[in-house]
């Protein structure tokens, strides 16, 4: 099934997740360069759209060489959501996407996100409003419900698309389970085989195989990739490969980790600040390098510098850093800390 989203049409979509504390600009730029069909921002909350917060606003703001991008919304108050989604609007998203999977604690426990698989009225009457209220395509992200015991997968699916929802991606894992233990992608082929709008699938893509067999398994209409893409950017090109060549690049060469590492700390400076650049780019060092032996020799040495100038020659120099069994840590307090 093509996937019509106004704008853009899309068939067998590999689609970037949205993902809280990743799915920046930086991050979307980087992974734009292993051409995936759509991007997700990371999620934001709609009241704080309303109150034009400041950190918020910033999360969706979307430049012309990332498109097509998603917007994604959180919240539990119909008008609010609908509000949200007209100012969102205005800043020129191809899809304005609603949050029903979030099993943060933070989000759900207050009604938002999963939250709401326990309320589907609720759910539904934020997506009829949200559809009504914008001409951007939406769509909707959820699990298959609360815990094991009130799995409701069809109903909200139901309710979604009679909304007129364009799509929805499902996550095949209950609130109750978060990340852990398997998706269970039965429920993808289930939901599929009881909606007529395109499904797309999520959860444990590790490996372009992987993606495979979820659309073989389960004739979803697209495939959505979260936690792969930090770990490994890479993944949306592997797999792209595979399914035009049946043949992947497994390990990605230390030259091309080091070059994209580089170009997205100078992403980081550039769009987020010297300083929480700094921050962003402490829980990615890992990914880009997670091959190299003593790995801890450069993060110290990183997390103990203060200038990105620094770091920034740090990341050319890793090598010699990691096979340099010399470097004195002790001495390596930063001479400026945050917030002096």
């Amino acid at each position: 099934m093509i996937i019509d989203l106004g704008k853009i049409k899309l068939s067998k979509p590999l689609i970037l997740a949205p993902m809280d504390g990743y799915t920046n600009i930086p991050f979307r730029i980087v992974i734009k360069q292993m051409n995936p069909d759509l991007m997700f921002t990371e999620f934001v909350n709609s009241d704080a759209i309303i109150y034009t917060n400041k950190k918020t606003m910033g999360k969706i703001q979307i430049l012309e060489e990332e498109r097509p991008v998603a917007i994604q919304l959180f919240g539990h108050n119909p008008e609010n959501m609908a509000k949200a989604a007209q100012i969102v609007e205005s800043y020129g998203p191809e899809v304005i996407d609603l949050n029903f999977g979030c099993p943060s604690p933070k989000v759900s426990g207050h009604g938002n996100g999963a939250g709401l698989l326990k309320n589907l009225p609720l759910l539904g009457e934020i997506c009829s409003k949200v559809v009504k209220s914008v001409k951007t395509p939406v769509t909707a992200k959820t699990r298959i419900g609360w815990d094991f015991d009130t799995i409701n997968i069809l109903e909200t699916g139901k309710r979604i698309e009679d909304a007129g929802v364009k799509m929805i991606t499902l996550h095949p894992r209950t609130k109750s389970q978060k990340y852990g233990g398997n998706a269970d992608w039965n429920y993808i082929k289930l939901l599929k085989e009881n909606v007529s709008i395109p499904v797309v699938g999520n959860g444990d893509i590790k490996s372009p195989e992987d993606a495979k067999r979820m659309f073989s398994e389960t004739n979803c209409d697209g495939v959505m990739i979260g936690r792969e893409a930090v770990s490994n950017p890479w993944i949306f090109k592997q797999t792209r490969d595979y399914f035009n060549t049946g043949e992947y690049i497994h390990e990605i060469p230390f030259e091309e980790r080091q070059e994209l590492c580089l170009f997205h700390f100078d992403l980081s400076v550039k769009y987020l600040g010297e300083q929480r650049a700094q921050f962003e780019m402490r829980k990615l060092y890992q990914n880009y390098f997670r091959a190299l032996p003593n790995l801890k020799r450069f993060k110290r040495l990183v997390f103990a510098t203060t200038d990105h100038k620094e770091i920034r020659k740090h990341i050319e120099n890793i090598l010699n850093i990691v096979n340099d069994p010399g470097i004195d840590f002790m001495e390596l307090e930063p001479k400026v800390r945050w917030g002096s």
